[in-house]
């Protein structure tokens, strides 16, 4: 894909605002032309107690409930090398990981919301479906949801180039969630406000002129990306932003936002939180549709044993398997 491929991608409403702004300040909320000049806005507290704390428990039950066969080959680790040979949470233990709160930086598991009610209902909450049906322009509908205990320390990047399982590139939002109030030495967020709003010769150059990492990019190729974004913040002057939010505040950034995570300056601290990727519905490659209220989820079903797959996937984890979960989540939580 070339970057006028992605710029003739772009929402309505980014279009309209880049064009037309006196057109777009007509149509659209403030909130909203907010976040389409600085490419982020943060909501603060916006998100339901009740609802953080049903995914608290969740998450605290997680490494007592990767011991079982259960949850064998089904979440898998993304993170460094050198911290992680794992790929799967039953395997935490073999690595002296009964907590995970002793991991280092860059751990995250990935779509949790495909197991767990309290991750689908967060990654759905109505302020951010509201938000982002507003974006779009129609239903959103969520990519992949993924959770971290401790910060990413990624350098700087931009969505678009990493996540495009949806046919317009354009169309592409994230939600970042903390799940507890986060210090500036747990390693938080950065980002930079107006990096979104690129010009065709301002995109980097992954092959040919395509703007897409592959799993085949050259390493050469792929190191000199975060280079390539530091100098280009250089050019524009844009100023780094640190986001130290409260439990129950929500940023939404654009896909084209150049953030990172910012190195831990206190490794034991951890900063819990929850991202989740979006597009418009009616846009996403996959065909499955799973409405959650106002939203929709495209989520596979998960890989169960053979005798606990469910014929189709719900909505919501109504299966025998889904229940079965949640019983020995309870259990385990009851337990401790």
């Amino acid at each position: 894909m070339l970057p006028h491929h992605y710029l003739s991608s772009l929402t309505l409403a980014e279009r309209l605002h880049r064009q037309k702004p006196e057109v777009a300040g007509q149509i659209y909320s403030p909130e909203m032309l907010h976040f389409l000049r600085d490419g982020v806005i943060i909501f603060p507290q916006v998100i339901d107690s009740d609802l953080l704390d049903r995914i608290d428990a969740d998450l605290d039950a997680l490494p007592r409930l990767a011991q079982t066969s259960l949850l064998h080959g089904m979440i898998g680790i993304d993170g460094k090398v050198d911290h992680y040979e794992a790929r799967v949470l039953r395997n935490l233990p073999k690595l002296g990981i009964t907590d995970l709160r002793q991991a280092g930086p860059g751990l995250k598991l990935n779509d949790l919301h495909r197991y767990f009610d309290s991750a689908r209902d967060l990654a759905f909450s109505e302020p951010i479906i509201r938000f982002l049906d507003e974006l779009f322009g129609s239903a959103p509908a969520l990519i992949q949801s993924l959770t971290f205990w401790k910060s990413s320390e990624q350098s700087l990047h931009q969505d678009f180039s990493y996540v495009h399982h949806h046919k317009r590139l354009g169309h592409l939002a994230a939600a970042w969630i903390p799940l507890e109030d986060i210090s500036d030495q747990a390693g938080p967020l950065v980002y930079y406000k107006g990096s979104h709003l690129l010009e065709g010769h301002q995109f980097y150059d992954w092959h040919q002129g395509g703007i897409l990492a592959s799993r085949d990019t050259d390493p050469q190729t792929a190191a000199g990306y975060g280079q390539y974004l530091e100098t280009l913040i250089r050019q524009q002057g844009w100023s780094p932003s640190i986001y130290l939010p409260r439990r129950g505040d929500l940023l939404i950034w654009h896909g084209a936002l150049i953030h990172g995570g910012t190195p831990m300056g206190d490794p034991s601290l951890t900063r819990r939180s929850y991202v989740c990727h979006y597009t418009a519905a009616a846009n996403h490659k996959a065909l499955a549709r799973h409405r959650v209220g106002e939203g929709v989820d495209f989520s596979e079903p998960p890989t169960l044993p053979e005798m606990m797959r469910p014929r189709s996937l719900p909505s919501r984890l109504v299966s025998a398997a889904g229940r079965r979960m949640q019983q020995l989540f309870r259990e385990v939580r009851n337990h401790a």
